[in-house]
C-alpha cells in the first residue's frame, strides 16, 4: 500500500495580501474593475501602495490561502510556488510553515520581486484585486518537487498559474504525473476574468485531468459561456465531484461515478450561513474549497463536505485578510454540525 506523507499538494501563486479599505468613486478614478482580478506592472503596483493608508499586509495567493484553511481543520498539507528572494519572500515562507503547510522554496531569479496582491475593499465587502506577478513568472517545471506530489492523495492546481506559458507548461506536467499515478487532481477556476482569459485551456484541462472542481457561478458562466442551470449540467458531466459556490446564496455540491444520470449521483442545494456582519469577501471561495476537501478526505458524507465548506466560507468573511484567525477545527467540533450531519 502506497504510504502518504501528508493528504494535498497545493500549487499555486505565492503572494503577499496587501489589503486595504477603499471606495466605490476611487475604484472608477483608477479604472479598477470592482469584483474581479486584474494584472499590474510594477509602476502601478508603486502608484497602489502609495496611495493606500494604513494596509494590513499577510501572505496569501488563492492555493495557498486553501491549505492553510485545510491545515487549520487538521489536514497535512504542502505547497508549491515561488516567492522572490526579499522581506516579503521571507514574510511569505515564515507565515505559511507557522500555519503547519510544508514550504520549501526554489529560486529561480533571485533578483524579482515576491509577487502581490493589492486588495481594495469597498463598504459592501465587495473585494477588487491588483496582482503584480513579480517571482510569480519565474514559477516553471523547475520549482516543483516531484516526491511531494508522489506522496500526496490529491493534487490541488490554481487557475491563475494559466496567465504564465512556463508555469502552465508546469501544470501539465504535474497533471499527468498525478494521473499516472492514480492521484485525484482538483482545479481551482480562481476568477471569471482568467477564465475568460484562458478557456479553451482549461476545457481541455477539465476534461483530461481534473477529478474535482472548485467555481463560483460567474467562473463557472465564463467557462462554458450558458446560463447557470445549463453550465453546471456541464460541468457535472465533465467532472467527477465538484462545489459551485453562489455567495448568499448558498452553494451546490455534487459527487458521481460516472456520468450524472448514473446511479450513485448525489447532489445537494448547500445553504450560506448567517452571520452579523460581512467584512471582507477575500477568500471566501478558498476557505469553501479548505471545509470541502477536509470532509473528502475524511469519507465525510458529501453535504457535510459542502456544509463545512459554507462554514469555512462564512467565518473568514466575518474579518479582513484570506486565512483563518482561529483554528477552524472547532467548525467540525460544533454539537449542532455533529448532530445534523453524524448521527
Amino acid at each position: 500500500m502506497q504510504k502518504f506523507n501528508h493528504d494535498i499538494t497545493f500549487i499555486g501563486n505565492a503572494i503577499v495580501d496587501i489589503i486595504a479599505e477603499t471606495s466605490d468613486e476611487l475604484l472608477t478614478e483608477l479604472d479598477i474593475p470592482k469584483g474581479g482580478m486584474q494584472l499590474i506592472d510594477t509602476e502601478t503596483e508603486d502608484k497602489l501602495i502609495n496611495i493606500l493608508k494604513e494596509p494590513t499586509m499577510v501572505s496569501g495567493g488563492s492555493a495557498a490561502n486553501t491549505a492553510v484553511g485545510f491545515s487549520s481543520f487538521g489536514g497535512s498539507a504542502c505547497f508549491i510556488g515561488q516567492t522572490g528572494s526579499d522581506q516579503f519572500g521571507r514574510l511569505f515562507s515564515e507565515n505559511i510553515n507557522k500555519s503547519n503547510v510544508f514550504f520549501e522554496n526554489k529560486f529561480e531569479n533571485k533578483s524579482n520581486k515576491t509577487s502581490k496582491s493589492i486588495i481594495l475593499v469597498t463598504p459592501d465587502a465587495e473585494r477588487s484585486m491588483n496582482t503584480f506577478l513579480g517571482a510569480s513568472i519565474d514559477f516553471s517545471i523547475n520549482c516543483v518537487n516531484e516526491d511531494l506530489i508522489l506522496n500526496s492523495k490529491i493534487l490541488y492546481i490554481e487557475g491563475y498559474l494559466f496567465d504564465q506559458p512556463a508555469a502552465k507548461k508546469a501544470i501539465y506536467h504535474c497533471c499527468k504525473l498525478a494521473q499516472k499515478n492514480k492521484i485525484q487532481i482538483a482545479l481551482s477556476l480562481s476568477d471569471s476574468f482568467c477564465v475568460e482569459r484562458h478557456r479553451e485551456d482549461f476545457l481541455n484541462l477539465i476534461k483530461k485531468f481534473i477529478n474535482i472542481i472548485f467555481a463560483n457561478d460567474s467562473e463557472l458562466k465564463a467557462l462554458y459561456q450558458l446560463d447557470t442551470n445549463r453550465s453546471l449540467w456541464a460541468i457535472r458531466n465533465d467532472v467527477q465531484t465538484g462545489a459551485v459556490t453562489r455567495g448568499e446564496l448558498g452553494a451546490f455540491v455534487w459527487s458521481n461515478s460516472g456520468d450524472a444520470s448514473g446511479e450513485d449521483h448525489e447532489e445537494f442545494a448547500i445553504e450560506a450561513y448567517e452571520i452579523k456582519t460581512v467584512v471582507d469577501t477575500t477568500g471566501a471561495g478558498d476557505m469553501f474549497a479548505s471545509g470541502f476537501l477536509y470532509g473528502l478526505i475524511n469519507d465525510y458524507p458529501l453535504v457535510a463536505c459542502g456544509n463545512l465548506g459554507s462554514k469555512a466560507a462564512a467565518e473568514v468573511i466575518q474579518y479582513y485578510g484570506a486565512r483563518p484567525k482561529a483554528s477552524l477545527k472547532g467548525l467540525i467540533n460544533q454539537d449542532i454540525f455533529k448532530e445534523r450531519y453524524f448521527e
